[in-house]
């Protein structure tokens, strides 16, 4: 079979999750024999790109015509953005480009995933001449121009503006060209068919990750106080301000420790309630070999989040250390924790009920000890073979009724 994978971006040019998913769907593909073809964004200086083998995937970059490059946004003012979004609308350029490419060598199926970039036009291109197209969804960038479902404060967007309804209508209309169209949580898809979409065949396929090696855990001692830690872009909707004071609420517990690992715009508020409190360190992004070791000394990790988180590979991650994980009870949370089993819920925002999890974690050893036995169900659910499986499935019962 062969899988043409588009995505905005594509290792090792990266913005967030979405790229690695990508990478791995695509060479666990390659890895079974199929031919897999990776189209993605470059910027404008950077064509002609050269070509690309990497991992048993060809890689093809081109830059679809447009005000700018989508990777380098950052920082432009508004009216260029709006000008920005109002091409990508349908960049007949990144169309015709796509079209030659699949002239070139026609694929079985074209699996779409992140379209900032290409626009909704390929869709209609891949449709035009007969090859079927699966969407997978990693955000909300379908229904918002922000892609997160926020306002500009960072709170959840509860009255969108016209310009957000026009663009939300256009998008998802044009999901008309689609023959599918896949989610990694059942919440992200059902707020796309809540919201109009217009696809006859969906589902939801989990995001595979690789299998985390890790050390050892430290041992869990009854002498020393709960080790949480809260690992997360430092902004308003991850929930830092309600673990802070979530924190100042068990005042109580003077042996409980809580780590907050990150960077963004609360990092100064961080600092000040480390000041204030012993109880609270705070250590900036950690990567590599200090993850890991936070990891390790860490007896559940916190996601307070206050906004409609789709697929957290953090909790992923959590279960691969034997740790449970203190979530919101909020976007797609839930369907990753097991309350009282691989971890406990609570209502987002709720600092009060933040502290009553956190002190049951602290107090309840054999909770904690549960937490490390169910933590394996969890990692079972998110590997590459499954989602490489999953996507098989989704394609040959596309092939099937195409």
């Amino acid at each position: 079979m062969h899988v043409l994978i588009v995505n905005n971006l594509y290792p090792p040019i990266m913005a967030g999750g979405a790229e690695l998913i990508v990478r791995n769907l695509a060479e666990g593909l390659a890895a079974r024999g199929h031919r897999v073809t990776a189209v993605t964004t470059c910027g404008p200086e950077m064509e002609p790109y050269p070509g690309e083998h990497v991992g048993g995937v060809e890689i093809i970059r081109f830059f679809p015509k447009n005000v700018y490059w989508s990777f380098a946004r950052t920082g432009r003012p508004r009216w260029q953005k709006a000008l920005w979004h109002l091409k990508d609308s349908w960049n007949r350029d990144a169309a015709q480009r796509l079209g030659a490419i699949m002239a070139d060598g026609r694929p079985d199926v074209m699996h779409t995933h992140v379209i900032d970039g290409f626009s909704p036009a390929i869709w209609r291109r891949a449709r035009a001449v007969g090859v079927p197209v699966i969407h997978t969804a990693h955000d909300y960038h379908l229904m918002c121009p922000r892609a997160f479902m926020l306002d500009r404060n960072w709170n959840l967007c509860t009255n969108p503006s016209m310009r957000c309804r026009l663009f939300r209508r256009w998008h998802l209309g044009s999901t008309r060209h689609l023959s599918a169209f896949v989610s990694p949580s059942q919440f992200l898809l059902d707020q796309h068919l809540a919201a109009g979409l217009a696809v006859p065949i969906t589902g939801v396929v989990p995001n595979g990750i690789p299998e985390i090696s890790v050390s050892q855990r430290m041992e869990d001692d009854p002498a020393r106080g709960a080790h949480f830690l809260l690992a997360a872009r430092l902004t308003t909707e991850k929930g830092i301000l309600v673990a802070l004071a979530a924190m100042a609420l068990l005042s109580d517990l003077p042996d409980i420790r809580l780590t907050v690992a990150g960077r963004g715009m609360l990092e100064d508020a961080v600092r000040a309630a480390a000041a204030r409190d012993p109880r609270i360190n705070f250590v900036g992004y950690i990567s590599g070999e200090e993850k890991n070791q936070q990891f390790r000394a860490a007896d559940a990790l916190l996601i307070p989040s206050l906004w409609y988180e789709n697929a957290p590979v953090i909790i992923v991650e959590a279960a691969a250390y034997g740790i449970g994980v203190i979530g919101s009870q909020i976007g797609a949370i839930p369907e990753f924790i097991r309350d009282g089993e691989t971890g406990l819920l609570f209502e987002p925002g709720n600092a009060a009920g933040l502290a009553a999890a956190l002190r049951r974690v602290a107090t309840d050893r054999a909770l904690r000890q549960r937490f490390a036995v169910n933590a394996p169900s969890v990692t079972q659910r998110f590997t590459i073979d499954g989602m490489v499986e999953g996507y098989l499935g989704q394609y040959q019962a596309l092939l099937q009724n195409h």
